[in-house]
């Protein structure tokens, strides 16, 4: 059949997807031959030779389209690919290194299926003294960033296909005191954790522009609290299976109190979607978040509010961007204005949950067309342009893509599932895909399946198992091959209109102060904005067309902040700026170093570190009437840039001897810049009257993600009431 007249697997404004051939302008993606890719781009040819199966010991796929098995055998290999000398998966061709939230995605999506012995090892390998290792990620990594738990859906992923009881019992173990550890920097009022969001740690992409590495590791994220969220579910659901049901029901209950908290603090009833993070003084920022959705969905987090979070996904004509609207003040695409082929897996596997064929077809088409168009699984793609050439970095062969490339058929199209001790089959195939679909040589622990899809739709309309009629489910303690076949039931959409979805747009940016004082407030001009909205210590209290406001004496200490509006757009809030009553704040500096005044204090700043004579600083005493207040340390840690390293400093701050929050120190500029001091998040405490003394000390409760480098510089510390 010539590609004219190939039914369309996907088409809009953007390409057109046949099962051979990808068209879109400038560029012509065809399987001349099953084994050849052929992509010419503005005239130049190249081939790409594909593979005719999968390597061996991996699933091999075969159907009645050949886009799709092409893709496939072309993402089972380069996953084997990604194997280093040592039996690890590394992130890609140009990123040799082994990470935690790479593997462990990679292995939910599908690798630990495809190779589990490699995943299994890798996530071995992200375990140090019985405690998952943190990626780095902004000012330093851990406890800024906080999504190793990631490792737990790699984790129950293995076990999956593996079942070793033993190495269960491991896992489960390392989970507890990962936890145990991460809790130190947990948040009571809200009971969340604190850091910045998954896999989005170019701070610059994502966050405002005013906030610092502290203010984000002092705000929550949405997926990242998902993550911890789903930690404990899997954890919940191993130790049941060790039979320590009593450990297994606190995990549970910490579960479903923080999957409450997500839904509480995170979902916008204005557009019934989930924020990406709220800062600690409660303003949500209605950035919508694709990886947080698609795993709140998948897991059950989401709830009543699954449907309507999917549904308000902003696309890109390339796909689900991660996040939307895009960051107008950075004009880069990495995160920013971008498509990652994982995130969308993730998508496509919610879209499935929630048996939306055309999501599915969605999701599915922007996997392949952007694996047919570079001849690789790219890291991640411009959503405006669909290239990989113009984002920040990019690599072949991305072991994130290659993963979610196989779980869109795993998972997807196969709808492959685990509930509790039982394996579930809830097939998902597009109309446009519909055919004749084979996933053969599946292993799962003691089985070996083999699997037939036939039709569309996501109701079944027939099972035989191995040649029986039956139900899509077995239990993992089977033995065996299996031959399971499915005659799926169309389901017509009685809308035979295509669906209308939110398209990403940039975002409204938010306002920047313009020397404010305390009795007139001034900020610059947004562009595309009417008016303004000014909030005074949380509430929003008056608004304006104009670029200033004048404000009256209020209480000891208030915070105003703006937000710009638009016809059909509100800005993220703006930097807090203070305002503080006479005689409400106090400022001290350092007194002495070491127990016995070791160091000399110099220009009023201590150098810390980890050594006993430097483990110990001591402020000069302050009298204080009793009541609320918050402390905040200024310094320095210049250890590594702004976005990357592990050596964010923690130091325990104590009042009159006693060990009161820990203070996270992360980086705040780049490497040696060591005159560059900001100040700490804050910290609140509720004192009584009479003189106090102030101290950062170093203790067991500090350790840090890097274990040695562990340091800063330190200067005054402010001390303001509140109340």
């Amino acid at each position: 059949m010539s590609a004219a007249h190939e039914p369309v697997l996907f088409r809009n404004e953007a390409y057109s997807l046949t099962a051979n051939r990808l068209e879109q302008p400038g560029l012509t993606a065809e399987l001349e031959k099953p084994d050849l890719l052929v992509i010419t781009r503005d005239g130049q040819r190249r081939e790409i030779s594909i593979p005719k199966e999968a390597p061996a010991g991996c699933p091999a796929y075969r159907g009645t389209i050949p886009v799709l098995a092409a893709m496939y055998f072309l993402a089972a290999h380069e996953l084997r690919s990604n194997i280093n000398g040592q039996g690890l998966l590394v992130a890609g061709a140009n990123w040799s290194g082994v990470w935690t939230r790479d593997i462990a995605y990679a292995a939910s999506l599908g690798a630990a299926l495809a190779e589990p012995e490699a995943c299994r090892r890798s996530l071995e390998s992200r375990v140090r003294d019985g405690i998952i290792l943190q990626d780095t990620g902004t000012g330093g990594g851990w406890p800024i960033s906080c999504d190793r738990v990631a490792w737990a859906l790699g984790a129950w992923a293995v076990n999956l296909r593996e079942g070793d009881p033993a190495w269960l019992a491991w896992a489960a173990d390392v989970l507890i005191r990962t936890l145990e550890e991460d809790k130190r920097f947990m948040s009571a009022d809200p009971p969340l954790h604190p850091g910045e969001t998954s896999f989005l740690d170019w701070r610059d992409q994502s966050y405002p522009d005013w906030m610092t590495p502290a203010a984000i590791g002092s705000s929550f994220a949405f997926n990242t609290n998902t993550l911890h969220c789903i930690c404990r579910l899997i954890l919940a659901r191993m130790l049941t299976i060790l039979g320590r049901k009593q450990d297994a029901k606190t995990y549970a209950a910490e579960a479903s109190g923080l999957a409450k908290a997500i839904n509480d603090k995170f979902w916008s009833r204005g557009t019934q979607s989930y924020g990406i993070m709220f800062t600690r003084d409660g303003f949500l920022d209605e950035h919508t978040d694709a990886l947080g959705t698609a795993l709140a969905v998948m897991t059950g987090i989401a709830g009543e509010h699954a449907a309507q979070a999917m549904e308000n996904l902003p696309r890109s004509p390339y796909g689900t961007p991660v996040f939307s609207p895009y960051k107008t003040s950075n004009p880069i695409s990495y995160h920013n204005r971008s498509i990652w082929p994982f995130v969308e897996a993730y998508v496509m596997i919610a879209q499935a949950e929630l048996s939306d064929l055309e999501g599915c077809g969605f999701s599915l088409s922007s996997m392949l067309r952007a694996a047919m168009a570079f001849g690789t699984n790219k890291e991640n793609l411009n959503a405006r342009t669909g290239e990989a050439t113009d984002t920040a970095q990019n690599s072949d062969r991305q072991l994130w893509s290659t993963a979610g490339m196989l779980g869109a058929f795993y998972y997807g199209l196969f709808g492959l599932r685990r509930q509790n001790d039982k394996l579930v089959f809830t097939p998902c195939v597009p109309k446009s895909y519909a055919g004749s679909h084979w996933l053969t040589g599946l292993r799962i622990r003691d089985m070996v399946l083999d699997i037939h899809l036939n039709g569309y739709g996501n109701e079944v309309c027939q099972v035989t198992i191995n040649g029986k009629m039956g139900v899509p489910i077995l239990p993992l303690s089977s033995k065996g091959r299996y031959l399971i076949e499915f005659e799926l039931q169309p389901v017509e959409d009685p809308d035979e209109h295509p669906h209308t979805h939110l398209v990403a747009k940039d975002d409204l940016p938010e306002p920047t102060w313009d020397n404010p004082s305390p009795s007139k407030l001034r900020w610059h001009p947004v562009s595309g904005a009417t008016r303004y909205c000014i909030f005074k210590n949380g509430t929003a209290f008056a608004c304006t067309a104009t670029c200033s406001y004048t404000i009256k004496p209020g209480a000891m200490f208030d915070v105003y902040r703006i937000q710009a509006e638009s016809a059909n757009q509100i800005s993220v809030l703006s930097k807090p700026y203070t305002v503080v009553a006479p005689g409400a704040r106090e400022i001290i500096h350092p007194y002495r170093i070491g127990e016995e005044a070791e160091y000399a204090i110099e220009r009023q700043q201590a150098w810390l570190d980890t050594r006993p004579c430097t483990s110990r600083l001591d402020y000069e005493d302050v009298t204080l009437a009793s009541g609320t207040y918050i402390v905040k340390v200024l310094y320095c840690n210049a250890t590594d840039s702004l976005r990357d390293g592990d050596t964010c400093a923690i130091r325990q701050l104590y009042v009159d001897g006693h060990p009161q929050a820990l203070i996270a120190l992360p980086h705040n500029t780049e490497r040696n810049h060591w005159e560059d001091y900001t100040y700490s998040a804050p910290v609140v405490l509720h004192l009584k009257s009479g003189r106090h003394r102030f101290s950062l000390r170093y203790t067991d409760q500090c350790r840090n993600a890097n274990g040695d480098i562990n340091q800063c510089m330190v200067r005054q510390m402010e001390i303001i009431r509140v109340h």
